[in-house]
């Protein structure tokens, strides 16, 4: 859920804000004697919810956050680049399309992306392949490529 939220908004400290609203409205609702079926996705679905919520509240003040903790510092600069370039391409997306090209990169089925992302499972891979198309666009004008 972290790993998820990381790469939707990239603000440590509000992600961790996010997945403990995320467990505690779950606590809530279980309580409630509401059940959630298929419970990972579900987590993961109100982690990326949130996330959205989230970025369309600050969207005005969106920031790129460095990367910390590398062995050298041309590694550090080296990926800090590369980092700040992945999140500016995903900010260029729609919530929706950054959603399935976020979830896709956790390695998530398609089936599980179509429950998570609530679409169609038969329309996960066209989606995607538009999406990871637009992501390549962008990425291209910023003379990087997806691979």
């Amino acid at each position: 859920m972290f790993c998820v939220g990381q790469k939707m908004i990239n603000d440590r400290e509000a992600v961790s804000d996010i997945v403990q609203e995320v467990f505690v409205y779950y606590y809530q609702k279980s309580q409630n004697k509401h059940p959630v079926e298929h419970l990972q996705s579900w987590l993961i679905r109100a982690t990326i919810n949130k996330c959205i919520d989230y970025s369309n509240r600050r969207k005005k003040h969106f920031k790129i956050d460095a990367i910390k903790n590398y062995s050298t510092q041309d590694d550090l600069l080296e990926q800090q680049q590369d980092k700040n370039v992945i999140h500016l391409a995903l900010s260029k997306l729609g919530a929706d399309e950054r959603k399935l090209v976020v979830l896709y990169s956790e390695g998530l089925t398609y089936k599980e992306i179509a429950q998570i992302a609530d679409v169609r499972f038969t329309s996960v891979g066209k989606m995607l392949s538009r999406s990871l198309k637009k992501l390549n666009e962008i990425l291209k004008n910023l003379n990087y490529e997806l691979y």
